[in-house]
This record gives C-alpha cells, structure tokens and sequence, in this order.
C-alpha cells in the first residue's frame, strides 16, 4: 500500500507538471516571428553606387534600383544592389519615396550617404555651398511627410580665396568620362609606355582633376581578349601604375589606387577589331 501510494503521488506529480509546462512550450514554439522595420542605405563608393537594406517587396526594390540606374548611368557608374526581401520586412509608406532621394549623392562633393533606419533619414556628406544643401533638404521633404524625422549631417565645405572650385562627385566622374569618350589614354601595342596622344588625354584629365585635389579615384586598366589572361592582367596593372605615375609626376595630389582587371570587364563581346580596341582602355572611377 504504502509504494501503491508513492507511485500514484509520483504520476499525479508528472501530469501536474506537464499541465503547466508543454502549454507553455507549445506557446513559445507557435509564436509568429515578429515584423521587422524597413530599411535603406545608399553611398558611392569605388566608382560603384550601392545599395544596401531590407525591403517589403520587389516592386518597392525594382523601382529604386530603376532610379537609381538612371542616376548613374551619364557618371557611367555601376549600381550594386545588395537589397534584402523579406516577408517579414513592414511595408512604410517612406519607401514610396526613396527614389525621389537618390539624387542627393549627386549634390556631395565629399563621399556622402543615405541611411533610413525605419524611423530616421540620415543625410551625410559635404556639399559646396549654402544652395546645394538646401537643394538636398528639399529633396528630402517627401521623405519627411512620409513620417521619418531627418538627421542632418550634411557640411558645406569651407572655402578660401585661394580654393580651387568643388565638383560634384557625380558631376566630377561625368567630367572624366567626358574627356576619355572624346580622347581615350592610349599606349605602344602590348606595352604600358603612354603614346603623344594618350598623354594629350591625360593633360585634359589634369586639368579636371585639379580642381579636386582630394578626392580618390581608382585608375582602371582593362585589355581585349587577345593573349592569355593572366599577361592581359599584368599589362592592364603596369598600364594603371603608369598612368598613375604620369598623373603624380605633373603634381596631382589625389590618392590613385591603380588597378588591373586585364580582360575580364570587356565592354564589346566582339571578336572583330572595333569591339576589342573598345575593350582595351583606361578608365577613372570616383
């Protein structure tokens, strides 16, 4: 009797701790996962436009990037979309807007950004006078009414007597590749020694360049597809350090980073000799 009694207290015990403890487990395993806020951040670094954040759905994403490409396309800069789609993501009326300010980039003379964090607009970056801020400032309102809260961040940049005239990071990189459209840097065949002419090219470039002495910009240097691709990648490398060289050595003082990428960005898929003369260049990114 007496271990009839101890057993029968012992399964009265288990049954009571199951009736408070698996409801509670059951709850904790059935509960949806929690909504998210929507977010946003854009920036112009290495000659590339890029996008980064967590989006509702992928109309709200192919309309920004659409903007976006068209903000980029007459700088010739990429746009990289490192856009995230979650259901999970809360649709926010703001997003509706983004595209409206992706053309504040192109207002930044210094590297500047975007940054919406759900409840904040964050503008940085420097601009070159009182009027290109309060182009910015406008640009953003439809964001404000959507219900975010601006930070501002952007600087004007001071300036002197004796300063050399801002650019645009946007405008500086439709500048160069203006000039390079009209007068490519040209060289000896398989060779990084810069022809008469390629130097003409880069005496323009010069004069671009210094009224931004600050700003980084990677030199570029790409091949055809002639040759085996590790010498193309060589000689695309020699050919960005001899331009680099060439740029230095007339007193630009901005920070370079030659590159190459031999034939591995080719801009024609041609095989006759327009499309590969059209591979083989120089290009300056921002």
């Amino acid at each position: 009797m007496r271990r009839a009694g101890i057993f029968t207290g012992g399964v009265v015990a288990v049954i009571l701790l199951a009736v408070v403890c698996i409801p509670r487990h059951l709850s904790t395993q059935s509960r949806p996962t929690g909504v998210t806020h929507a977010t946003f951040h854009a920036s112009v670094e290495q000659g590339g436009l890029v996008l980064r954040g967590s989006l509702p759905n992928e109309r709200s994403r192919a309309t920004i990037v659409e903007q976006a490409h068209a903000v980029a396309v007459k700088a010739r800069m990429r746009v990289i979309d490192q856009f995230i789609v979650e259901k999970q993501v809360k649709a926010a009326p703001w997003v509706e807007t983004v595209p409206q300010l992706l053309p504040i980039l192109g207002l930044m003379v210094e590297r500047g950004s975007i940054i919406v964090d759900g409840r904040s607009l964050v503008v940085s970056g420097q601009v070159a006078g009182h009027r290109e801020k309060a182009e910015i400032l406008q640009a953003a309102s439809p964001a404000i009414r959507a219900g975010l809260r601006i930070e501002d961040r952007v600087v004007v940049r001071p300036t002197t007597a004796s300063s050399p005239a801002v650019v645009p990071l946007l405008a500086l990189q439709l500048l160069l590749n203006q000039v390079l459209a009209k007068s490519s840097i040209e060289f000896e065949p398989k060779s990084a020694v810069i022809t008469v002419k390629g130097q003409a090219a880069l005496d323009q470039i010069i004069v671009v360049l210094q009224k931004t002495p600050d700003t980084p910009i990677e030199i570029a240097g790409h091949t055809d597809t002639v040759g085996e691709a590790e010498s193309n990648m060589q000689l695309s490398r020699r050919r960005a350090e001899a331009v680099k060289e060439y740029l230095t050595s007339h007193g630009l003082t901005n920070p370079f980073t030659p590159i190459g990428y031999g034939s591995t960005r080719p801009l024609s898929h041609g095989k006759q000799q327009p499309g590969l003369q059209q591979n083989e260049r120089i290009e300056l990114l921002i």
